[in-house]
């Protein structure tokens, strides 16, 4: 008998599960998503799902990280052309419903789900560390002052923190020309003139 990694079914099974959940998980947050009501979307049966994710806990975490993604991925172009297009990218996701939901879960859990923590700190806690090499790069070709590198995680907070606060405490729909204003605010004080 194939395992469910090899099994086509159980692979259009689970996918079809946790298009559902991320669905529910839109329309009703965190509590929306039960065996119940994600078997009842997806159009397969309730043991099914049972038998992908045995709780309600490993369900949602499983519709968390599919559609979680690393915050700030910057190429090694000039640190204020990467800044500016990695948080435009991050303004269309998070003005995506599914994104801005599955943000907001995650940020809502991760206090006392160590799972969701886990996920947290994928989403949140390698923005950093890979800003730190970016940042290394910048100031080698001249375009930030040193020490820049390391303040990498104010930097991400500068960055970042803006368009978390408009979009979930003000509930704002983020415009794409936030992202030159909020770069070049969080640069200033690094800029080799500064």
């Amino acid at each position: 008998m194939p395992g469910t990694q090899d099994d086509p079914r159980a692979r259009r099974s689970r996918a079809a599960a946790l298009a559902a959940a991320t669905e529910l998980l839109v329309e009703a947050g965190p509590g929306g998503v039960t065996h119940a009501a994600v078997a009842e979307r997806a159009g397969i049966g309730r043991a099914t799902v049972y038998r992908h994710w045995p709780d309600v806990q490993s369900l949602l975490l499983d519709t968390l990280a599919t559609d979680a993604r690393p915050l700030l991925m910057l190429g090694d172009g000039p640190i204020r052309d990467e800044l500016i297009a990695g948080l435009r990218r991050q303004i269309e996701w998070l003005n995506q419903p599914v994104s801005a939901s599955v943000t907001a879960a995650v940020i809502e859990r991760a206090e006392r789900d160590e799972g969701v923590r886990r996920i947290r700190d994928e989403m949140f806690g390698r923005a950093d560390e890979h800003l730190v090499t970016v940042l290394n790069a910048a100031v080698d070709r001249g375009e930030l002052r040193p020490g820049v590198e390391e303040n990498a995680r104010e930097l991400v907070s500068h960055v970042i923190g803006p368009l978390l606060f408009q979009r979930f405490m003000l509930g704002a729909r983020l415009d794409t020309d936030m992202a030159v204003r909020t770069v070049d605010a969080a640069l200033a004080p690094w800029l080799p003139d500064a």
